[in-house]
């Protein structure tokens, strides 16, 4: 059974309001902690809901296990090659934080971690297969989280 990221977020979330109700681990009694977490929540979402929005945009899927239509690489994908990722994995970070407890802490790295293992695994296999040298030359430039790899030139056509 394959999962849609967007469906193993609200799990992630679920599961990270459980911990924090009823296995905590380690409380954190961090007023900060608050503000820290809702300032990745909503930009985290943001940022993803960006990357959805450019996809659809340019007409392509959007759905992790069907084909790739298109290379994607402007608007937020000039930054990121997974911006719906990071920003799901930032959101659900943000969440674990708001909570304040170390079990929701290890569930958003667990998130994370998955994320980059799996579905960033699988979709980097399939962007290889589909789009070949473009899509290496897309990743020699743009990092796969955040930023520019080192070295890159930055395209000017």
């Amino acid at each position: 059974m394959r999962i849609n990221p967007p469906t193993l977020f609200w799990i992630v979330i679920a599961a990270i309001v459980a911990a924090d109700r009823f296995f905590p681990l380690v409380s954190f009694a961090a007023p900060w902690l608050l503000w820290c977490g809702a300032g990745l929540v909503v930009p985290g979402l943001a940022v993803s809901i960006a990357g959805k929005r450019q996809f659809q945009r340019v007409g392509t899927n959007v759905y992790t296990f069907e084909e790739p239509g298109q290379l994607v690489t402007e608007g937020p994908y000039r930054i990121s090659r997974n911006p719906m990722y990071l920003g799901l994995v930032l959101a659900a970070t943000g969440a674990a934080l708001v909570s304040g407890t170390l079990s929701a802490l290890v569930i958003a790295a667990v998130f994370a971690i998955t994320v980059r293992c799996s579905y960033i695994a699988f979709e980097e296999r399939a962007m290889r297969q589909q789009f070949g040298d473009s899509y290496e030359a897309y990743c020699r430039t743009v990092g796969r989280w955040l930023g520019r790899q080192r070295g890159a030139v930055p395209n000017r056509g």
